[in-house]
């Protein structure tokens, strides 16, 4: 369906009555303000550093464990079955095929005790859109055409064409895309840098203190709205060295860690005060080639890099049971997900015929410890490259700076970079390849006309059909080199509980403490 097309009645009755069958009623909330439990003290070791704590400006995941902790979303999703779920607003409706009405709640506070209201609502994301924010989550929701403040807990959303996904951009699993709350009152009195390094939200946790570079703290929103978390103070570390983090784990010095080496898994089940906790629903792992530039800006170069690489080989070997192969650049449970695509098979032999005998120097960028086995990927991947022709000079970089580079387009010729699929639709791939996106290494306005199509079908089948001819041109283009899924696993302390419900999102909130 075409923006401006007119829409058959019995079709687009058929549309409402699907989409308002998921309009959230009203349901019994938590108590406002109820009195917070004792709560304990939790020591959580990241991979990565954290880059920035503006919620418009960054996409990056150890940021986003933190944002998700400080600000609020107007939806939650439920782990069991996906289905969205009250938080700030109590209820969405499809009030026309391309208005959606939201209400809020009217108890929810931001952190020094101003209400959050409709006007918050419209200034985050209006915030979101305007180009001059270049936010990583603008091109998923780019839709949106008004955000109309009805009265104080009352927000309308016009889009351009029909989006049957709208809310789920509302909920905060599914890295970018998302639209968190933030104070208007407070960001338009503060810089945005002041805005940055004390963040005020509504979440159930408050920023205390942020040493850059090194560690965070978190501690226990006193007036927060809804059920008071068993942790009270959570204290972050970020320790990119994988056997460090082990042994801090292993020592008693943190209660959780993140990104644990496959190599180790044993050794911390094995152990008398930690335990591992993992879910295969992990990042999906992209390694992207930056067509807009010399050399990858010719599909024989691309080719030859993509028939240079044996994934299969280099996934058994470093992730075992822990990972796997994907042919399309998104998550198996992706509703949209084609599963004909297969995975590039190696042809180096061709690999170096599409060179034509020519060697082609690339420097690049090396994470090591943001992913699980990334470093050991890495150069595996380089080495298989310089056997056909390609001379890889890589040089290793702290996360939080190269993410800040890949936002700015200037990460280098190929990375790798993990996306989160948690809300289950292949619309993420506009996140790093609609040309509208900073995180994007590709402007090809076909993919853009295919995206944009999708986003505006409102019937699942068509919508499919859409997502996955943009699945076969992505393939056939050669712009992703190689798709793996690989597992998200965690230490945990024992004295400590928790589901890895949504993969790769960790949720300090959702911790539970054991009484010793």
């Amino acid at each position: 369906m075409k923006a401006g097309e007119p829409v058959a009645a019995n079709s687009l009755a058929k549309a409402w009555r699907a989409l308002t069958c998921a309009v959230l009623l009203c349901v019994n909330l938590p108590a406002a303000h109820a009195a917070p439990p004792a709560g304990a003290e939790v020591r959580v070791a990241l991979s990565g550093g954290i880059d920035q704590l503006d919620p418009a400006r960054t996409a990056n995941g150890p940021d986003m464990a933190i944002m998700s902790q400080i600000y609020d979303t107007l939806l939650a999703l439920d782990p069991s079955n996906g289905k969205l779920l009250p938080n700030v607003a109590t209820s969405y409706t499809l009030k026309e095929p391309t208005l959606w009405e939201f209400k809020l709640r009217s108890d929810v506070k931001f952190q020094d005790g101003k209400p959050l209201t409709a006007e918050d609502v419209k200034f985050s994301i209006d915030r979101i859109l305007n180009p001059a924010t270049n936010s990583p989550h603008a091109s998923q929701i780019a839709s949106i055409s008004e955000v109309i403040v009805v009265d104080p807990t009352t927000v309308d959303i016009r889009t351009k064409t029909p989006d049957p996904l709208l809310p789920r951009r509302m909920q905060p699993i599914g890295g970018s895309g998302r639209v968190f709350i933030v104070p208007k009152h407070y960001f338009e009195s503060h810089s945005q840098q002041e805005a940055n390094d004390k963040p005020l939200g509504s979440g159930p946790y408050k920023l205390t203190e942020w040493r850059k570079g090194s560690a965070l703290t978190l501690e226990r929103n006193p007036t927060y709205w809804g059920t008071a978390p068993d942790v009270s103070v959570g204290r972050f570390t970020f320790v990119p060295e994988n056997s460090t983090r082990v042994n801090a784990l292993l020592q008693g010095e943190v209660d959780i860690i993140q990104r644990v080496p496959i190599a180790d898994v044993d050794r911390i089940d094995k152990s008398q005060n930690a335990k591992v906790i993992s879910s295969m629903d992990g990042l999906v792992h992209t390694l992207l080639l930056d067509s807009r530039k010399p050399p990858f800006n010719d599909i024989k170069v691309r080719k030859a890099f993509v028939e240079s690489l044996d994934m299969n080989n280099i996934v058994t070997h470093l992730l075992g049971k822990y990972g796997r192969v994907l042919g399309p650049p998104m998550a198996p449970t992706v509703v949209q997900y084609d599963k004909a695509i297969r995975p590039y098979p190696t042809d180096r032999k061709d690999a170096k015929a599409q060179l034509d005998g020519k060697a082609i120097e690339l420097k690049t960028y090396t994470s090591d410890g943001r992913y699980v086995n990334d470093r050991d990927i890495y150069q595996a991947i380089n080495a298989q490259l310089n056997s056909t022709g390609f001379k890889i000079t890589p040089q290793v970089m702290e996360w939080g700076r190269l993410i800040g580079m890949m936002q700015s387009r200037s990460g280098g010729p190929f990375y790798i970079i993990g996306w989160d699929f948690g809300e289950g639709d292949a619309s993420k791939m506009n996140s790093f390849l609609n040309s509208s996106s900073p995180l994007s290494v590709t402007a090809d306005p076909e993919f853009d006309k295919l995206a944009a199509q999708a986003a505006g079908q409102m019937d699942d089948a068509k919508r499919a059909e859409d997502w996955k001819a943009a699945q076969q041109l992505v393939h056939d283009r050669y712009y992703v080199a190689a798709v793996w899924q690989a597992a998200s696993i965690y230490g945990f302390s024992k004295r400590l509980q928790w589901d890895a419900r949504f993969g790769d999102n960790f949720d300090l909130a959702t911790v539970k403490v054991s009484a010793k």
